[in-house]
């Protein structure tokens, strides 16, 4: 079960250096705590069979205050290592999501950024976030399983030595019951799986009537195939859980069952076959009874936890399918970085194609051979569709060219220097994520700051304080602005601006391109800019204009 693989993900110590990769440790605590747990359980039933036939043997006018001391000895010793055993069942469980949520993370991390876009945005948040809930909000009950399993062991124990014959009839009970209930647990688990696929198209669904609302209240027809679609998939998830619901009852309804056949067995059939058990049926009766609490509460546990289960089955084969797109570039430590002065970024005969369905021709971007100048200024253009976001992934090592090289002053930037290479650049993409928190700028200079919203004229309207902007509600273009401005105080060579201006009123459209890219030219900083701008063409050095997939040198410098 993965659900006992996340118990052997213990906590890592102070002494692991990386607390992502540190070592699972076997759960020696839990097997000692079980053990005294079981020991106690039998003793404390041993006692109570003990006392029991002593007070039909001689009647109740005494009390054997040595049994009566044992036992009171043996319920503190079952109380606390109980108690412990939760506890630190909870606990390691715990740890194991914590260390499975960071690894989570660190391999998305480093995944490579083509096939992580592939996996798509719903299974990964539902991995990371929810299905890692399910599994802690039920930690509880592993931990209640764990000790109904060690108390149906030592009983077991028990009743081995009180009857042979009773102990391997109640094991071929439980053996048969247990298979028949672990197969209506593969199916109950199968159909949990489906739950939570038709939950995850539900998410997708609910995000996009949610991002989407203002564009669902402006056309009815959309509003409506949008309501049509959550309805559809609503009613799948509904039907999915109405048959695990049915399945979970049936499991429960058949476990009462096998419990009720289980007494009879021991009651009915055992002094049948031996005439020595004739005398001690009352004992294994006992014995049988205090058995049973424990498995129909396992029985009870082991439906509850099929959701978990699923969870964590899930969480596992997402840690793989991301292991597997691991880029190795960023698996590996960062070679010393490049140096800022560098004379020429080039592309080399570079190519990229997109899968195609079976039949269809892939997409394809170049070859692409063309050298981007250090400190000048380089529009790339084209339509629609001509590869332009594709270029500038390439340009910025986000994916790979699957032919040909890129190169930083013929030095080609293979995976052991991306990591340096992208540490030169900052981007604002034309989907870019405005983080309120200025991650990676940790000594925000503020006199900087102040005069950067003054140049992007947001002065008055938003403060950096403390490492934050004070507020993120503002305009589309405003926003794009802070942005950039984020981007600035990163200091780096190159900056990479997709369609940076379109969201920008005329004024500072002007000013980005007549004002704000001369300046940073001036500064010797690269700039690469996506535009559709074309009565600001002048503005760049020069131009690599795409059609198709294939570029051309415009004017200025460079080949095409």
């Amino acid at each position: 079960m993965n659900l006992l693989r996340l118990l052997s993900m213990a906590p890592a110590q102070a002494s692991d250096r990386d607390p992502v990769l540190a070592p699972d440790r076997p759960p020696y605590r839990l097997l000692a705590l079980g053990g005294a747990s079981g020991v106690a359980s039998v003793v404390i039933l041993a006692m109570v069979n003990s006392a029991a036939e002593e007070i039909m043997r001689e009647g109740a006018d005494s009390v054997d205050w040595l049994l009566a001391g044992i036992t009171a000895v043996a319920s503190i010793v079952f109380l606390f290592s109980q108690i412990w055993l939760i506890r630190d069942t909870a606990a390691r469980l715990e740890g194991g999501i914590d260390r499975m949520r960071a690894r989570l993370l660190e391999l998305l991390r480093i995944a490579d950024y083509r096939q992580l876009e592939q996996i798509g945005q719903a299974q990964l948040f539902q991995n990371v976030t929810q299905n890692s809930q399910v599994i802690s909000q039920n930690s509880h009950l592993v931990a209640i399983g764990l000790q109904s399993l060690v108390l149906i062991v030592a009983a077991m124990a028990y009743l081995l030595w009180l009857s042979t014959l009773a102990f391997f009839l109640v094991v071929a009970v439980i053996v048969v019951a247990g298979g028949i209930y672990a197969a209506m647990g593969r199916d109950l688990g199968a159909e949990y799986a489906r739950n939570m696929g038709n939950e995850e198209r539900l998410f997708e669904t609910a995000t996009d009537l949610l991002d989407g609302i203002k564009e669902a209240r402006m056309s009815s027809a959309r509003s409506h195939d949008l309501r049509a679609s959550f309805a559809q998939v609503a009613a799948q998830t509904r039907q999915t859980a109405l048959r695990v619901h049915g399945m979970v009852f049936r499991q429960f309804i058949f476990g009462e069952i096998a419990i009720y056949f289980l007494l009879g067995v021991v009651v009915f059939l055992v002094p049948l076959y031996t005439q020595k058990i004739s005398g001690d049926v009352q004992q294994v009766t006992t014995t049988v009874l205090f058995v049973v609490g424990p498995v129909g509460l396992v029985l009870q546990i082991w439906t509850m936890l099929m959701s978990a289960e699923a969870a964590a089955t899930r969480i596992f084969a997402l840690g793989e399918q991301l292991a597997a797109i691991s880029d190795p570039a960023l698996a590996t430590p960062m070679e010393a970085g490049l140096p800022a002065a560098f004379k020429e970024i080039r592309l080399e005969q570079a190519r990229f194609a997109y899968p195609a369905p079976a039949g269809e021709a892939p997409f394809i971007v170049g070859p692409l051979s063309f050298t981007i100048p250090q400190g000048r200024i380089t529009f790339i253009t084209g339509g629609n569709g001509s590869g332009k976001s594709t270029l500038i992934k390439l340009l910025t090592g986000l994916y790979r060219p699957q032919g040909g090289e890129l190169l930083l002053d013929r030095r080609p930037i293979v995976a052991f220097r991306l990591p340096a290479y992208r540490e030169m650049i900052a981007t604002v993409f034309s989907d870019y994520h405005l983080f309120r928190r200025l991650y990676g700028v940790p000594l925000v200079d503020q006199a900087e700051a102040d005069e950067l919203l003054r140049w992007f004229e947001l002065d008055g309207r938003v403060a950096i304080r403390d490492g934050a902007f004070d507020t993120v509600e503002l305009s589309v273009g405003q926003r794009k602005r802070l942005a950039l401005i984020v981007a600035l105080l990163e200091d780096k060579p190159i900056y990479v601006f997709d369609e940076w201006a379109a969201d920008q009123d005329p004024h500072f459209r002007a000013k980005f391109y007549r004002e704000i890219l001369p300046a940073l030219k001036r500064r010797g900083m690269t700039i690469i800019a996506v535009t559709h701008d074309d009565h600001y063409f002048d503005a760049a050095d020069h131009r690599v204009h795409l059609e198709i997939g294939q570029a051309r040198i415009v004017n200025g410098e460079g080949q095409g």
